[in-house]
């Protein structure tokens, strides 16, 4: 039984000294690695960024041409804004102006009320 004891203690120093061995030397080469691949994010970055200017350059020219045509747009409506203002106040003068002159427009219509009649009054007689 002791021999089984001394074997098992054995292996297990052993794998104990084996896994201690490969963390110390395998853990360099895993930073290594590592460090290898931040460098190659860093490279990958940095080429990026003379693409994303060129991105952000066309970005900036959309909303520059973007804002041009709210402008135009708030233009337009300003314009629109002033004739339907100016129709209103036309069309107020122009609904003023009868109702000082109703005894003439009042006038008007008893004529040719005359006339129509005469006009289907002839039309009858025929």
């Amino acid at each position: 039984m002791s021999v089984r004891f001394l074997v098992k203690l054995m292996s297990i120093t052993g794998m104990v000294i084996l896994i201690s061995a490969c963390s110390i030397f395998g853990g360099d080469s895993g930073k290594k690695k590592e460090d290898a691949k931040k460098d190659q994010s860093k490279s990958k970055t940095q080429s990026t960024k003379g693409k994303e200017s060129i991105i952000n350059q066309e970005l900036k020219k959309q909303y520059e041409m973007y804002n041009e045509i709210l402008q135009y747009k708030i233009e337009q409506d300003k314009k629109l804004i002033k004739q339907s203002e100016e129709r209103y106040k036309k069309l107020k003068e122009e609904s003023d102006k009868p109702s000082d002159s109703k005894e003439s427009g009042d006038t008007s219509k008893k004529d040719s009320g005359g006339k129509k009649g005469d006009e289907s009054g002839g039309g009858q007689s025929k």
